[in-house]
């Protein structure tokens, strides 16, 4: 039987008709095998043009304005079937941009699954007017990492789809073809117990380079021999075909050395990624010949970060650690080996200020205390539903918000069921997670706000520590009240994903709404936690100045007239997902967040009549 070409469908889209056709695709399979594909556009906003006949070469994808929120195109295998891809590695879409703006492309291989299981693999490029790229989707593998181990013998789609478009937008499929390129994606290097060189590292995956005619050798069957004759030379030691080190269960790399040669050593050290370097650290003091000693490379910064410069400052990010940098610091002759190299964590001593006080002077006072003693919540204080605007797999439940052992436990678990615990809601949920917020109980404008809290280990979960404004009940809808525009704005004290590990959140500023206007600064903060692994985060909010602490440092400072001006409420989420985070594994749920205190300050002459506690619930 004799299948309808492509430009029967294309007839068909023009009368705007959604019945689907199939086509040949001899020139996507290099094996030159015949699969059958339906193609079927995303919804009517989408114009397929026909390319060669009885193939998908040359394909126009045309996009109107107002379509859903991805518009493009599903190649389909026949109904009731899946293809057979297993003899394959990737598949190679070539795209070019033929109208007038840039369009940012998405190519996407389905397995059949819930959407929310994410069962998929896929890449993306900007294409500007006129670009031609080629997208390669791994099987395995998405955004360059390790993804979703797609089936590859069942096979139910493959999706080429853009954003949001805007009126004018069209992309060319130029080819799609099967490949049988060798994967180049290797998983990161993980320290063997806690080493990253010696110990039970295995060397066999380092490479070892001298930088400005260092002279470096050994290092695969014994210590690393490095000599130094001039200030800026280094010593350089990096994965040898993986893409990085990753460094995420620690926050100190601790690098052995012993003095080799005739002079005393005086090196310094660094550790690199991609968006930034740890500070250089240097020797506590000078190691004579002869004699052993230990450099210390900490990834907590040393100074506070200036957010006024928005989110583009360097930031090392320790999952994805290019090099450990031994840097000579000084000219003359050094000679020295290297025989250890390895990551730590040990607790954090907070100053003695820490819980009982703000960290700067003035006349304060305590105005809000939550120990989480007994076994049940404060009621005129917390609440345990709301709006989940934070992910769609999760609901909130008060069976998973407790108090025990004096601490607020917040649980992320494998268990569906309605949100907020009401059968009439709309959303009904696989995943349930506690929540607690003082919306329309109390509210404070500036002072010192802070929490000790301990973070969860299952990768996919995202906690968070953060203030909202309020501007009382008068103000209208909850979405005036808390609107971030007019003064507003979200203070992410603490956001943690758990994909970084256990020693790396975020501190944020958002503000001027959600829409549009929408502005952000913010900073990545690497931390310790203390004896009982717990981190002690906290926010010093005054008149043009935001200022936040973990454990008792400070590592963000932000000076602003646009700094809130809003009295604002306490906010713990605990829900899945981010913008840079790794799939959630149930088999490691449940998993718990901890919150052992919230207190907060007031400074006298800042106190107003709205601060504290609300005579109604709202």
């Amino acid at each position: 039987m004799t299948k309808p070409r492509l430009f029967t469908r294309t007839l068909a889209l023009l009368a705007g008709l959604l019945v689907a056709t199939s086509a040949h695709a001899r020139d996507w399979d290099t094996s030159l095998q015949d699969f059958d594909v339906t193609l079927r556009p995303t919804d009517n906003s989408v114009t397929v043009i026909e390319g060669k006949p009885e193939a998908l070469q040359g394909m126009v994808l045309k996009f109107q304005e107002g379509g859903g929120s991805y518009p493009g195109v599903r190649l389909l295998p026949p109904e009731g079937e899946t293809w057979n891809f297993s003899e394959f590695t990737c598949l190679d879409v070539t795209l070019t941009n033929e109208g007038p703006k840039p369009i940012y492309a998405t190519v996407r291989v389905d397995n059949p699954g819930h959407w929310r299981d994410k069962p998929w693999n896929n890449e993306a490029a900007r294409l500007a007017q006129g670009d031609t790229k080629l997208i390669r989707v791994f099987f395995g593998y998405s955004a360059r990492k390790p993804g979703h181990p797609l089936d590859t013998e069942n096979v139910s789609a493959i999706q080429i789809f853009t954003g949001k478009a805007s009126a004018g937008q069209e992309i060319k499929v130029d080819s799609i073809k099967l490949g049988k390129t060798p994967s180049p994606f290797r998983p990161n290097i993980q320290p063997v117990d806690g080493y990253v060189f010696g110990g039970g590292a295995d060397a066999a995956l380092l490479k070892f380079a001298g930088q400005n005619g260092a002279k470096v050798s050994g290092g695969q069957d014994g210590p690393l021999k490095v000599a130094f004759d001039g200030k800026t030379q280094a010593a350089v030691i990096s994965p040898k075909e993986s893409p990085a080190f990753d460094l995420r269960q620690g926050y100190l790399m601790e690098v052995d050395l012993k003095n080799t040669g005739r002079t005393p050593i005086n090196l310094a050290g660094k550790v690199t990624s991609g968006r930034g370097d740890t500070d250089v650290a240097q020797l506590d003091a000078a190691i004579a010949p002869g004699q052993q000693g230990t450099l210390v490379i900490d990834f907590i910064r040393e100074a506070s970060m200036d957010v006024s410069k928005g989110r583009d400052n360097p930031f090392f990010e320790n999952n994805k650690a290019k090099s450990v940098v031994i840097l000579a610091n000084e000219d003359g002759a050094q000679e020295f080996e290297v025989t250890a190299v390895r990551l730590t964590a040990p607790p954090i001593k907070l100053p003695d200020w820490v819980g009982k006080r703000p960290p700067v002077e003035g006349d304060w006072k305590l105005t809000f205390s939550e120990e989480f003693e007994g076994d049940s919540f404060d009621m005129d204080t917390w609440r345990y539903y709301a709006v989940n605007y934070w992910d769609k797999i999760s609901r909130f439940s008060k069976e998973n918000a407790n108090v025990v052992d004096g601490n607020a436990v917040l649980t992320f678990e494998k268990k569906s069921g309605y949100h907020n615990d009401d059968p009439d809601y709309p959303r009904h949920n696989d995943y349930t997670t506690g929540y607690l917020d003082s919306y329309g109980k109390w509210v404070q404008r500036y002072g010192y706000f802070e929490a000790r809290m301990k973070l969860p280990n299952a990768p996919g979960l995202w906690p968070a520590f953060w203030l909202m404004p309020d501007r009382g009940e008068a103000a209208g809808n909850q979405w005036i009240r808390q609107d971030t525009k007019n003064g507003g704005m979200e203070f992410d004290i603490m956001e943690f994903l758990s994909g970084w590990g256990p020693y790396r959140f975020t501190t944020a500023f958002h503000y001027d709404g959600y829409g549009k206007e929408h502005k952000a600064t913010g900073s990545g903060v690497h931390t310790g936690v203390d004896e009982d692994g717990y981190i002690t985060t906290g926010l010093l909010w005054l008149p043009g100045l935001a200022v936040v602490y973990n454990n008792g440092k400070e590592v963000a400072r932000w000076e602003s007239e646009r700094i809130s001006d809003v009295p604002s409420n306490i906010i713990f989420t605990f829900v899945g997902g981010g913008w840079d985070n790794e799939p959630i594994d149930d088999s490691q749920l449940p998993d718990n967040f901890y919150i052992d205190y919230v207190r907060v300050w007031q400074r006298a002459d800042l106190a107003t009549e709205a601060d504290g506690y609300a005579s109604n619930d709202g």
